[in-house]
Order: structure tokens, then sequence, then C-alpha cells
């Protein structure tokens, strides 16, 4: 009996160290890997979280817009984006409608901005 038992204890001293092989081997692994690598896929996980969300939060409007906190509080007290309060404190934003803010919004590339500098010359 007490053969068997070191035969068990054996075997997971056994699987025990190869189990710590490959933790070391990941270890090094995950030491190889570029910190700009992590950054550039973290970001394109972020990108496709916001493609899939279709209300936004404050936080998520600010990373989307690329804006600070405080710069979209000004917007939406001055009501100048589109957003929605259902319980009267949290603010929401429907991407939808961030998207046609944004294009409604945009100064750059449109006909109405080259039409008046073209005419003021």
């Amino acid at each position: 009996m007490a053969k068997k038992e070191i035969e068990l204890l054996e075997k997971r001293v056994d699987r025990l160290e190869k189990g710590l092989e490959l933790m070391k081997m990941q270890i090094k692994e995950l030491k190889s890997v570029d910190p700009d690598t992590i950054d550039k896929r973290f970001k394109c996980i972020e990108e496709i979280l916001y493609s899939t969300k279709e209300i936004l939060n404050m936080k998520d409007v600010c990373n989307y817009l690329d804006i600070s906190q405080s710069m979209l509080y000004k917007l939406t007290c001055n009501g100048e984006i589109p957003h929605f309060k259902p319980r009267g404190k949290m603010i929401f934003f429907e991407k939808k409608e961030l998207i046609k803010w944004i294009k409604k919004n945009a100064k750059s590339g449109s006909g109405k901005n080259r039409k008046s500098s073209k005419s003021s010359t």
C-alpha cells in the first residue's frame, strides 16, 4: 500500500514539474512581447467593442471622440450634442446619433466651407 502511495506522489510531482516548465516557457514568451504590440492589440479590441455597442456612456464617448470629460459635459449642457438621461442623472448617447452629429459638424472637407473660402479671395 505504501508503494502505491509513493507512486501516486511521484506521478503528481512529475505533473507539477511539467506544469512548472510550461509556465516558465509562457513567462519567457510574455517577456519577449513588445509593449507597443500589446497596446495596438488593445486598441483594436477597443475599436471592435465600440463598433458593436449602440448605446455609449460618458467614458465611451470621450474615448470615441477623443475629447475630455469636461468638454463632453459642456457639449451636453449646451445641448450641442445628442444625448439622453433616462433616470435624470446618468447621461447616455446613441452611437448612430453621434455619427450624424459628427458629420453635421464637420468643418474641413465640406462643400459649404470651400465655397465661402473661395468667395472671400
